[in-house]
């Protein structure tokens, strides 16, 4: 009875040491597969970094970043990132921890704007818009209008921003939801968990390289005074 005892309670102990060299050793392979990848079409890796960009995604874990590649695309700098943060839950005497993953894709346009965003709308703000009517950011275009909704600091620069083949591609489901701060604009997508095929990649940089495509031209030239007469 004592062997028997002794056997169970010892069972977890030996599958926690054959299981974590093997952890290690696939997570080793994982971030080498993605490091050869980078090294081969000449982007940047890193297997921690810090961002800014952690304040406008889920959960603002500023230690929540993992391994990061950035490159060009379509003539812009472009990152990829992976991305978690944890949430607790509380049931009787039980304590549920869940790692919430995500991939991040950050376009680095050629200079900065306004804050800006198109988010889907959710419930509540399918009911205010109907309660009280489209806020100054709304496009005029109904199906956009109906499904997405723009958070901007100038509306005004939001309408020039969000062009007809932007607001088009969102209706199709052709492009995420976006958010623009400074020069960078930023994706974020829920995954199941980290990269294991680095050939992922250039799905991620190109849904936030198209959306940079399709923002409308915005004319920052300075005014210069009429020519005297």
């Amino acid at each position: 009875m004592l062997i028997m005892l002794g056997l169970l309670l010892g069972t977890p102990i030996v599958l926690l040491i054959v299981l974590i060299p093997i952890t290690i050793r696939a997570e080793r392979a994982r971030k080498d597969r993605i490091r050869q990848w980078a090294a081969t079409y000449g982007w940047s890796f890193q297997e921690r970094a810090g961002a800014a960009w952690t304040g406008r995604v889920p959960g603002h874990n500023r230690h929540g970043i993992g391994v990061t590649v950035t490159g060009r695309m379509g003539g812009r700098w472009v990152t990829v990132s992976e991305y978690s943060y944890e949430t607790t839950s509380h049931s009787g005497d039980s304590t549920h921890t869940t790692t919430h993953h995500y991939i991040v894709a950050l376009a680095m346009l050629d200079r900065p704007h306004p804050p800006l965003a198109v988010r889907h709308r959710g419930l509540m703000s399918q009911f205010g818009r109907a309660l009280f009517g489209d806020k100054p950011t709304a496009t005029g275009n109904v199906m956009f209008d109906a499904r997405f909704r723009i958070d901007a600091a100038d509306p005004a620069h939001a309408k020039a921003m969000v062009s007809p083949a932007l607001m088009a591609a969102h209706i199709a489901g052709a492009v995420p939801q976006w958010s623009l701060y400074g020069n960078e604009l930023l994706m974020y997508t829920p995954v199941s968990g980290r990269i294991q095929d680095p050939r992922q990649i250039p799905w991620y940089a190109g849904q936030i390289s198209q959306v940079a495509d399709l923002l409308g031209p915005v004319d920052f030239a300075p005014q210069l005074p009429a020519a005297p007469r």
